[in-house]
């Protein structure tokens, strides 16, 4: 059925791009709209209409826009902290970094992604790779997100600025406030932005309430920047984002303290030869705890006729800090080739815990029971990347590169190593990998306004902590306890990808197919011989290295303005995954479209959208999934800015989930309604 859908995409695609005239060329400026299939995605969070498409309403969280992007997916466990998903590569499979900054989660339920620490209010832009051509931050097999920050802009005529908005979700009783102020004198600008977030518990469609999804946050960050000339830069950020009582109804554990700090220096020099030297620090704390589930347990004596649904109390708090640096060179060798040099460095040193207590009602507490599920282990990475672009003639133009990383990980608990011991582990305080990772990728210009890629690759990435050391970390999705294997393999891919654009004046279309063939693949496997830890636990499942599996995906992007005012907006996005030669791969997404329609004239807008997807009949159940049913979702926003005096207003408002819908996404652990309907209000006012 599938493939039917595919090429009946392709034949209308062609019909399109068969019916328009060869009148305009390549718009490099304003496919932005778009995504440039060339090197690297860049969409500018600056541009109004790409923000416009990209979210649903204007206080929306970085998680509303990543949904919207190309090939992108989220993974929900709650209303907050969504893991983002790739073409089907997640977690370790993907490079999530905030300008080049590697920065690492802390929970081993993945319940922290780096995501989860930006807002839109300070971001600047996002840049998208896929596949194994994404190494210009590490190696790695499934892609990667950077997310670069905002800064102050010292030539900017508009010195001095400030704002403050305000906006409402009915369904969550969701109150948030936004911030940002800036100056500028002379060689020196500065500014701030911050964004303040209350949510409650939201009601899904069918009326029920859906307990702990609430969650409470506020994000900050400041910049300073000095130009000395117009060649020469410097620049210190500052991003500190704390979250508080969050709640994940999918899970058993929820979050009492999420919080991240991250500290950088950076100088850049824009001439011929261009240079960008950075240095930074980042610190994750993240607690989990189930202190506010139902449970009797703490009573003395225990009421008649009720049970304690939680047998055992945890106490989970994890830590991870990185300091790194990283070195670039962008060099022009003559007209025709550029040459780009990056050597970078980080260590990463983490440590997740976990405190078990027991306790009957009417007996003496039991002894606490302490392990480390994460052991505190140091990760030292060096990198060299190499990048050459060579423009062969006007129309066609090749670029390769290729990288090498050098990881030293270091063990540096005793507790760890006594713990692997039960399992006949022999664990080295040290290992030592050498991983790389080359890609080659041509571009051609059929026509002025039409352009074909063709990319192709391979790499290896390193397991992550978690998959290398990680102990009795329970699942809730399959109900299993996973544990690491000390002695996994790099993981492997080889990639394959096509790309073709179209960008006239009323028409701009992006089509990309790709297929990655995995070996080593990591996943956890059952293993009969090891007794669950957990009451509850189904069983043990070790990480271990699957020989084979595969990876395809069809991404679409269409954006049609037949008329002034009016334009049209259409992304699509499908996922086909199989590991031992057939048999599904688990959390795998069905087709995904997004349709939306606006008409804006000056300083108003109205948009409706719809969010649709297909029903996910290709399962695995034995790692806990089921069948889900196919949904519709409607959304519609208008919004209004005018000038008043030297004060700009702008109001907006909109309806998400327009009919109520019940339903909920295959990639939403424990089938968990979304909200219902909403009203969302928001007002903002610049000076």
């Amino acid at each position: 059925m599938y493939k039917k859908i595919f090429f009946l995409l392709l034949i209308i695609f062609s019909q399109l791009c068969n019916a328009q005239e060869s009148t305009k060329k390549n718009l490099s400026a304003d496919t932005v709209k778009l995504k440039e299939l060339t090197v690297t995605v860049n969409i500018p969070l600056t541009n109004k209409n790409v923000v416009d498409f990209y979210r649903t309403n204007q206080f929306s969280t970085l998680d509303n826009i990543n949904a919207r992007l190309d090939g992108m997916s989220l993974i929900k466990r709650g209303a907050y902290a969504l893991e983002p998903q790739m073409n089907g590569f997640s977690g370790g499979q993907l490079n999530v970094t905030i300008d080049g900054m590697k920065m690492f989660g802390a929970c081993t339920d993945k319940m922290d992604p780096i995501t989860s620490y930006i807002e839109p209010s300070n971001l600047k832009a996002i840049k998208l790779k896929s596949g194994t051509n994404c190494s210009e931050n590490g190696c790695n097999i499934g892609g990667s997100v950077d997310m670069t920050l905002q800064e102050p802009n010292v030539a900017d005529e508009q010195r001095h600025f400030s704002s403050v908005a305000f906006g409402y979700e009915s369904i969550s009783k969701s109150r948030n406030v936004l911030f940002s102020v800036g100056t500028g004198i002379g060689k020196w600008a500065w500014m701030a932005d911050g964004v303040y977030r209350k949510t409650e518990n939201y009601t899904a469609g069918n009326g029920q309430i859906v307990p702990f999804s609430q969650f409470e946050k506020t994000n900050l960050h400041t910049a300073l920047k000095y130009n000395p000339d117009k060649v020469n830069s410097f620049k210190a950020d500052v991003l500190y984002d704390i979250a508080r009582n969050v709640g994940y109804p999918a899970l058993p554990m929820d979050v009492s303290t999420a919080k991240a700090s991250l500290f950088a220096l950076e100088y850049s020099r824009k001439a011929i030869v261009q240079l960008k030297a950075k240095l930074y620090y980042n610190r994750v704390i993240h607690i989990m705890d189930d202190s506010q589930r139902d449970s009797l347990y703490l009573l003395k004596a225990k009421p008649v006729g009720k049970s304690d649904s939680v047998y055992m109390r945890m106490d989970m708090p994890g830590r991870s800090s990185t300091l790194g640096a990283y070195v670039q060179l962008i060099i022009p060798w003559n007209e025709r080739n550029r040459l780009t040099l990056k050597a970078d460095n980080y260590t990463n040193n983490s440590i997740a815990e976990m405190t078990m207590h027991m306790r009957y009602a009417g007996f003496a507490p039991e002894p606490a029971m302490y392990m480390q599920t994460w052991p505190a282990m140091l990760r030292n990475v060096s990198g060299v990347y190499v990048e050459n672009s060579t423009y062969l003639s006007p129309k066609l133009s090749v670029t390769a590169n290729a990288r090498v990383d050098y990881t030293i990980d270091h063990l540096q608990s005793q507790y760890g190593q006594d713990q692997f011991s039960v399992f006949n582990y022999s664990l080295g305080k040290v290992q030592r990998k050498l991983i790389k990772s080359f890609n080659l990728q041509a571009q051609y210009q059929i026509a002025n306004d039409m352009t074909i890629t063709a990319t192709a690759g391979h790499s290896e990435r390193m397991p992550t902590i978690g998959e290398r050391l990680g102990f009795y970390l329970f699942n809730a999705y399959d109900g299993y306890d996973y544990i690491g294997n000390p002695y996994i393999k790099t993981e492997k891919s080889n990639f394959l990808k096509f790309a073709f654009q179209l960008s006239k004046s009323v028409i701009k279309l992006n089509v990309s197919p790709s297929v990655s063939f995995l070996s080593d693949y990591i996943m956890g496997l059952t293993d009969a011989d090891i007794a669950p830890m957990n009451f509850y636990a189904k069983g043990i499942r070790v990480y271990s290295n699957v020989p084979k599996a595969k990876l395809l995906s069809m991404d679409m992007q269409l954006l049609y303005t037949p008329l002034p005012h009016y334009s049209v907006f259409w992304l699509s996005k499908f996922t086909y995954g199989e590991i031992n030669g057939g048999e599904a791969m688990p959390l795998i997404p069905p087709l995904k479209n997004v349709v939306a329609f606006q008409y804006q004239n000056n300083e108003f807008q109205l948009q409706a959208e719809c969010e649709s997807a297909l029903s996910q009949h290709r399962i695995n159940s034995s790692y806990g999934e089921q069948t889900t049913p196919a949904y519709s979702v409607f959304n519609v926003k208008s919004s209004y800015g005018f000038l008043l005096s030297k004060v700009a207003l702008h109001f907006s408002a909109g309806v998400t989930n327009l009919f109520n819908k019940v339903y909920y996404e295959h990639l939403d652990w424990g089938r968990i309604y979304r909200p219902g309907r909403s009203l969302e209000l928001y007002l903002k006012v610049s000076y």
